[in-house]
C-alpha cells in the first residue's frame, strides 16, 4: 500500500477515535446532571386518602424544572406546582387543587415528612413528591367530597378544584352555600356567578354529580363521600 494512503488511513482512525471520546465524555456528563440512566426525574403524586388525583405519567413529571442542587421550595415553585402562603409556612394549593380551611396538605420526599423547615431540602433527579390532605383535627377515616369549578370551551383558564370533608346529609345546595365563592339566586336553585364570573346572555351554569347532570330539584341531592360536584359553564 502506498505511504500516502496509509497516511490517511491513520488519520481517519484518529478521527474516529477522538469523536467517539466526545461522545462518550458527553454522555457521561449528561447522565451525572440528570441522574441514572433510564430515569425519568423526579415526579410528584396528589392524593387524598387512597385517592391518586393525576392520572397521567405526563402530569406527575417535574423533569422539564429540575436542575442539580434545586431546592424542594424551589422546584415546586418554580414549576407552579404549588401555591405558598405569603410568609412560606404552608402549601395553599398543589396544581390545580385546593383544601378548606379545616385541611392542610403533608408533604412527603422519598418517604419522609417534609415541614416547612425542611423546604430548603435538597431534591433528587429521582425523588418522588408525595402531597397528601389531611385534617387538620387528625380526623380518621378522611371522609370529602370535591368540587370542581369548569369554564369548559367558553373559559378555558377557569379549571379548579375544592377538597372538602364530608359532613353527614351535606345537600348540593349546602357545598354551594358553604364554598364562599359561588353566588346563588334568591330562591338558592341557580348558579349565578363563580368566582366574581357571570354567565353572559348566551352562557350559564349547570351542575353535574359524578359526570351526571343534575335536575332541577338536584339542589336538594345528599352527596356521599368521595363524590364530585361539577359546575361547568356551557354554552345555551
Amino acid at each position: 500500500m502506498p505511504i500516502r494512503y496509509l497516511w490517511k488511513l491513520m488519520l481517519g482512525l484518529v478521527v474516529v477515535f477522538i469523536i467517539g471520546g466526545c461522545s462518550t465524555n458527553a454522555d457521561g456528563n449528561s447522565n451525572a446532571n440528570n441522574g441514572a440512566a433510564g430515569s425519568e426525574g423526579p415526579t410528584i403524586s396528589i392524593r387524598v386518602g387512597d385517592n391518586e388525583l393525576l392520572v397521567k405519567p405526563s402530569d406527575r413529571s417535574l423533569s422539564g424544572s429540575y436542575r442539580n442542587g434545586i431546592t424542594i421550595m424551589e422546584l415546586l415553585k418554580g414549576s407552579n406546582i404549588a401555591t405558598f402562603a405569603e410568609d412560606n409556612s404552608s402549601i395553599l394549593s398543589v396544581k390545580d387543587f385546593s383544601l378548606e380551611s379545616g385541611m392542610i396538605w403533608e408533604l412527603q420526599m422519598d418517604g419522609l415528612i417534609m415541614g416547612n423547615a425542611d423546604w430548603n431540602n435538597t431534591v433528587g433527579y429521582d425523588s418522588q413528591l408525595v402531597f397528601t390532605a389531611k385534617p387538620k383535627d387528625h380526623q380518621e377515616p378522611l371522609q370529602t367530597v370535591m368540587m370542581t369549578l369548569n369554564g369548559g370551551s367558553v373559559e378555558v383558564d377557569l379549571h379548579h378544584s375544592y377538597i372538602m370533608l364530608f359532613k353527614e346529609d351535606l345537600t348540593v345546595r349546602d357545598l354551594l352555600k358553604s364554598c364562599g365563592m359561588v353566588q346563588l339566586d334568591d330562591g338558592s336553585r341557580n348558579v349565578l356567578s363563580v368566582n366574581d364570573y357571570t354567565p353572559l346572555s348566551n352562557e350559564v351554569w349547570k351542575l353535574k354529580v359524578n359526570g351526571k347532570q343534575l335536575l332541577d330539584n338536584g339542589m336538594d341531592m345528599k352527596l356521599m363521600p368521595h363524590d364530585v360536584l361539577e359546575i361547568v359553564l356551557t354554552l345555551r
